[in-house]
């Protein structure tokens, strides 16, 4: 069998259910464990032991398989989920699980499923077993009942259940199958036939042993923490398949409980008191449990009067919840019956038991009395309300706190009245004994809900008995604002009629024309569309969740899965257009834009006040805009242009029928419509009311510009209008419709700050047009600095000296990068050895005597090969044009002949004269008049840019010959021009000079 998981398959049955059946109280979280798993468990069973184990396995795959919310469902798969909630949830109900008394019905329970249908039911049920047993003792138990009688069975099989699960276990021929409803895996083994009782008992033990290792140790949680412990609370039900289906008297194949634990017990006396490890059950209550007056007997005897007395108290609980009114007589003491014991009573239902507890003077405590109420109808234990309604009628005197159940606001965990518990838990019993004791159907809960906010409307002869009953229940808001309505849009077909019909009575016409069209109800729909105009249901609130108009939402729906005209076309059915509003056309016709309705179009185009501005704008109600229809569907334009009058259209619908004609370029109705528009701007402008760009069109087809923008005249029109035609020229290679543009935008400043144009220069190579745009502009730095190194990856170095006339400081700043962190530009152009890159930055003033970590650019560049000629080059030249500089100053520091005057004659400091320091308490004075050749001498000493230091070189010349003549002799000026010339070599004492040049005049 393959891995079908429990978990898996209760969920789909439970999906199947709540959309085809109606949601039940059986799917909750509590019988998940207990109840389904042992339903699946004995059908396994009985299937086994039947034959008809193939038809369970297929059944359990169909369902695996199967997608209850699909469309299409076969009939085949309904049946299998149909059987499969039979044959699970039925069962478990029958058993009792909800109240608490599994054992006391299970004999009957797997015969009743089956013999309700006719069906022969061919099993034996011999008994149950209840104990506290130990893994060793469990596995003694197993051998006794997976050892068949072959003259007598044709097998047997048994559930067994600990830790609030259960496992089937059967036996067929010499075949043993363990299955966990959890996993839907199969454990399977082959007892060996060894000839002798004696030697087969012996193989079955050593596959019990096995069976219990590889299947039931962890399918049970022995191997978990949590329930590890000395003892387990086991519970078996054992079935044959006898070869005589009908004895005359029933065979004894398996000894009763008595027999099989009271040998087990008699060695563990001293531990019978004990409770299991995740329960407080201990021997005596599972004896009570199963109703063995001599095993209780024994187990009493054996625990001795004092340990008895501390076990009474559970017991006493033990028999009161399943039902063991023998043991309830034995053990009873008033002061053991508390409020817990008084819920179980009537909790199991056992008549005599109640009525010996109340004759014994016991009373429900309020907050106990609504706790079992709340719990009943969570649970649908309809028997139990029963009881508790009885009680309430026969106490409510004698206990004036108690609250009538039908008028109970309050109850249980969920704090809500009783008729919204069950409807919440869909406890349809439970609800019917309500109505029937008239109920108090306006009660709500703490959110605002009534009960018809939780029933599932599939529920629907009871979901309209409540209606019936009050019909304003469907229309009253929580505190959300949602009414019951919303359950009946998604899963009120069944009930669609009645419901109308209740609402129509209240003059509910909204709402029952909105139930109509959800269900498509015709007969429903007809009678509202007679007696609710159109326009009416428009103008109605917003009734949904998201606070839109319902109505609206259906008839903006386009496709059903049932194939159905669409709700939008039902509503129209026999309308007079002309007798509309202005508005409702409007709406009307969005809608039909939305179906792509041509007939309801046309009708609407026909009504002679109907203003065809309105063909171009967003409705009053229908919040849809005409724009992706009328683009996306070109018969529906042309069917629209086909009825239109543009001398009747204002500027803003001429603009938008611009915008449509162009997207279906009918270049003839574009150039009729912008005649006409006074605005010219607003050709080539995005649309405020479409949000339409007529760039994109124009962008994409040149011949579609030049026939409707280029005859444009460009004074009239708007900066951002100037813009966009500005960079279309561009596109288009217009040089006269951009170059008109860039003499009138010039000083604006969306036209100076935008790069895309230079992008596209840059694209196209127009490396010209690149550096007037850029010449012009105010183009933020950090676009510079990525087009920057970009033209410098590139090799474009036309563009990249273009943006270093603004941004000089670029080729000495961590502008370019390595792996994503910023490094020199110079650096970079040395990592990647590029001989043309450092070439071009050194001549646009890169400092190679930068240091990168300890280490000078200059020193990096002449360690690679491939860079070493350039920048010996380069550091050759900057010290051979210092060096001119450093001869000049010599030559001043030689001319021993300067016209210097002293303050007091031979005496005193030097007037008009600069001070030079020159180290061993020299100093030079020179005329002032000398002050900027010495600044110009000293700055090019520290310039590292060969450029630069070129520059100096003229401007130094140039400022020694404007010096008169009575400041500096001519013979001077000769002489130190000589001096300036390039010299071929360095003075060997070039770095000490430069160093005192640097130090400036005092």
């Amino acid at each position: 069998m393959p891995s079908l998981p429990q978990e898996v398959l209760i969920a789909k049955a439970s999906q199947w259910q709540s959309r085809f059946r109606g949601n039940t109280a059986d799917f909750n979280d509590e019988v998940t464990n207990k109840g389904v798993c042992l339903g699946l468990s004995v059908w396994r069973l009985y299937c086994t032991l039947t034959g008809k184990y193939k038809e369970y396995e297929n059944l359990l795959k169909l369902i695996y398989k199967a997608d209850p919310l699909a469309g299409n469902i076969s009939p085949e798969v309904h049946q299998a989920f149909e059987t499969f909630i039979q044959n699970t949830l039925w069962l478990h109900r029958t058993l009792g699980i909800e109240a608490g008394t599994t054992q006391s019905h299970m004999q009957g329970a797997l015969e009743a499923l089956f013999k309700r249908k006719g069906e022969a039911f061919p099993l034996t049920y011999h008994h149950q077993l209840a104990g506290v047993l130990s893994e060793e003792e469990l596995k003694a138990i197993l051998s006794t009942y997976l050892t068949i009688n072959p003259n007598l069975q044709q097998g047997v099989g048994f559930t067994l259940g600990c830790h609030e699960h259960a496992l089937s276990i059967t036996r067929v021929g010499n075949q043993i199958e363990v299955v966990d409803p959890s996993y839907g895996t199969v454990w399977s083994i082959e007892v060996p036939q060894k000839g002798t009782a004696e030697a087969d008992a012996a193989a079955l033990k050593v596959i019990v042993n096995q069976m219990f290792e590889e299947a039931l140790s962890s399918a049970l949680h022995f191997d978990e923490a949590e329930f590890q412990g000395t003892y387990h609370g086991i519970r078996m039900h054992v079935y044959s398949r006898l070869h005589n289906p009908t004895p005359a008297v029933l065979p004894t194949i398996y000894p009763p409980a008595t027999e099989l634990l009271t040998p087990l017990y008699e060695k563990r006396k001293d531990s019978l008191a004990q409770q299991g490890a995740n329960s407080k059950d201990n021997a005596l209550d599972f004896a009570i449990q199963n109703g063995d007056s001599k095993l209780v007997l024994y187990i009493e005897q054996s625990l001795g009067k004092e340990k008895l007395e501390t076990c009474i108290k559970h017991a006493l609980k033990t028999a009161v919840s399943y039902g063991q009114f023998e043991f309830v007589k034995r053990y009873y003491k008033k002061e053991h019956v508390d409020q817990n014991v008084m819920v179980e009573a009537y909790s199991s239902g056992d008549p005599q038991i109640i009525n010996f507890l109340l004759e014994k003077g016991h009373r429900f405590e309020k907050n106990a009395f609504e706790h079992a109420l709340a719990e009943s109808a969570r649970k649908d234990q309809g028997y139990t309300f029963t009881l508790l309604m009885e009680y309430y009628h026969k106490f409510h005197t004698e206990q004036p706190t108690l609250i009538n159940p039908a008028q109970l606001v309050t109850a249980g965990k969920e704090r809500m009245p009783l008729l919204n518990i069950a409807a919440k838990h869909t406890s349809v019993e439970v609800m019917r004994m309500l109505l029937k004791a008239n109920v108090d159907l306006s009660l709500t809960d703490a959110s605002g809900r009534n009960c018809l906010h939780y029933l599932s409307p599939q529920q629907t002869k009871l979901f309209v008995d409540i209606a019936t009953r009050k019909p304003e229940l469907l229309l009253t808001k929580d505190k959300k604002g949602q009414s019951p309505l919303f359950r009946l849009y998604k899963e009120g077909r069944e009930s669609c009629e009645q419901i109308c019909t209740l609402l129509i009575k209240k003059g509910e016409w909204y709402e029952s024309y909105i139930l109509a069209l959800i269900h498509n109800n015709q007969n429903i729909i007809k009678q509202c569309r007679e007696n609710i105009p159109f326009s009416t249901m428009l103008k109605r609130e917003g009734d949904s969740r998201a606070g839109i108009n319902r109505f609206v939402e259906l008839c903006e729906r386009t496709q059903f899965e049932d194939g159905r005209a669409a709700p939008f076309i039902q509503a129209l059915a026999g309308m007079n257009y002309r007798e509309q509003t202005q508005d409702t056309l409007h709406d009307i016709y969005l809608l039909a834009l939305k179906h792509a309705h041509k007939e309801t179009i046309t009708s609407v185009l026909q009504v002679p006040t109907f203003d065809q501005n309105a063909l171009f704008k967003k409705g009053p109600v229908v919040a849809l805009h005409p724009w992706p229809q009328l683009t996306q569907k070109p018969e529906l334009f042309d069917l629209i242009a086909s009825k239109i009058a543009i001398s009747k259209l204002s500027q803003d619908s001429l603009i938008e029928y611009y915008l449509l004609a162009l997207q279906h370029k009918k270049i003839d109705l574009c150039k009729e419509i912008s005649n006409r528009i006074v605005d010219k701007s607003a050709l080539l402008l995005i649309s405020p009311r479409s949000g339409t760009d007529p760039y994109d069109f124009f962008e994409k087809d040149e011949s579609l510009f030049n026939q409707i923008i280029k005859p444009i005249a460009v004074e009239g029109l708007k900066a951002e209008a100037l813009n966009q035609l500005y960079k279309l020229g561009l596109l288009h290679n217009n040089q006269d419709i951009y170059s008109k543009c860039i003499k009138k935008l010039r000083e604006d400043p969306r036209f100076v700050t935008r790069t895309d144009d230079l992008d596209w220069c840059y694209q196209k190579q127009n490396h010209v047009l690149f550096k007037e745009l850029f010449a012009i502009k105010a183009v933020h730095e950090e676009w510079c600095k990525k087009t920057f190194i970009k033209s410098m990856d590139e090799n474009n170095y036309e563009i990249a000296a273009g943006i270093l006339t603004k941004f000089p400081q670029f080729v000495n700043t961590e502008t370019d990068n390595i792996n994503g962190s910023p490094q020199l530009p110079l650096w970079v152009a040395i990592h990647k050895k590029d001989a043309v890159r450092c070439q071009f930055l050194l001549e646009h003033n890169a400092d190679p005597y930068k240091k990168r970590l300890s280490v000078t650019l200059m020193a990096e560049g002449q360690r690679r090969e491939p860079l070493k000629k350039l920048f010996d080059s380069y550091d050759a030249g900057i010290k051979a044009t210092q060096k001119q500089f450093l001869d000049v100053f010599e030559q001043l520091k030689e001319h021993k002949h300067w016209n210097l005057k002293q303050k007091y004659g031979f005496f005193g400091d030097y007037v008009n004269a600069i001070s030079l320091p020159l180290g061993n308490n020299k100093i030079l004075h020179l005329p002032r008049e000398l002050k900027e050749t010495l600044e110009l001498i000293q700055k090019a000493c520290q310039e590292t840019s060969l450029p630069l230091l070129k520059g100096h070189v003229n401007k130094l010349t140039l400022g020694i010959n404007a010096l008169p003549d009575k400041i500096m002799p001519v013979a001077l000026k000769q002489k130190l021009i000589e001096a300036v010339l390039p010299s071929k070599g360095v003075a060997p004492a070039h770095r000490e000079a430069i160093q005192q040049m640097r130090v400036g005049p005092a």
